[in-house]
């Protein structure tokens, strides 16, 4: 399938561009140009925005960049000392209530993949992560591996996740 920055550079609008248009009150063209040069994204994963069959949530795509309104994003998380599904879905609508556009989920504790897929099913906003705390929850990040890497961006892709922080960093020793 192709993504949108695909069907943007090759003219396409999207259902998501026309709904970023329709929010931001610009034209669907202008979105679409954007995203084609590398200027505005929709972070928008295809099984979050089929929604969730439980709840009856899906995502209701924005967009980032410099054409369009500013947008907040906040943090959320259960820790290894405090982990609940529930406290972070309390946390999302609260989140959402005072103006959040999107929401990333920071969890260090508990059943990651629940809490993620329990916020996923029930957020119309883009739900975000930093798979790099999922990777080092039972290994030390010495150990990581391009595998370990991959896999876990890909497993959190196929929850839902919309957008991620990759934090790249690495040390001189590692180059090897």
């Amino acid at each position: 399938m192709a993504t949108q920055y695909q069907k943007a550079v090759a003219g396409e609008i999207t259902p998501e561009m026309q709904q970023v248009a329709k929010r931001e009150n610009l034209p669907p063209e202008q979105i679409r140009d954007e995203i084609a040069a590398g200027k505005l994204v929709i972070p928008s994963n295809r099984i979050h925005l089929k929604g969730n069959d439980e709840t009856g949530v899906k995502l209701d795509p924005i967009g980032i960049g410099r054409a369009v309104t500013v947008k907040i994003n906040a943090n959320i998380g259960a820790s290894p000392d405090s982990s609940c599904k529930e406290m972070e879905l309390i946390k999302l609508r609260w989140a959402v209530k005072y103006g959040a556009d999107t929401v990333m989920d920071l969890s260090t504790g508990g059943d990651l993949d629940e809490i993620r897929q329990h916020l996923i099913a029930h957020a119309a906003v883009p739900i975000g992560t930093v798979p790099i705390y999922s990777m080092i929850v039972d290994k030390n990040i010495e150990d990581l591996t391009y595998d370990d890497m991959l896999s876990t961006i890909a497993a959190q892709a196929k929850q839902g996740v919309d957008f991620f922080t990759i934090h790249a960093g690495i040390l001189r020793e590692h180059l090897d």
